[in-house]
């Protein structure tokens, strides 16, 4: 199961803007301790493991609600 996180803080870089509430798939850690994470269009970020927080797993009732909509 891949770990999910939401971003703390918004992140500009030339490629566009993580903004802050997003959540974000942890893809790997590395060698200088940043982060690669994937945002949900598929882009990839570096960021720093202090600005992510993880991310509860959804609840049996938020799944059900989510399918209904």
């Amino acid at each position: 199961m891949k770990k999910k996180y939401r971003v703390l803080e918004t992140v500009s870089g030339v490629d566009g803007t993580l903004y802050k509430e997003e959540i974000v798939t942890f893809q790997n850690e590395e060698a200088d301790g940043n982060w690669r994470v994937k945002d949900n269009m598929g882009r990839i970020w570096f960021v720093s493991p202090n600005i992510c927080i993880m991310e509860p797993p959804a609840t049996a009732a938020q799944l059900s609600r989510s399918k209904n909509e």
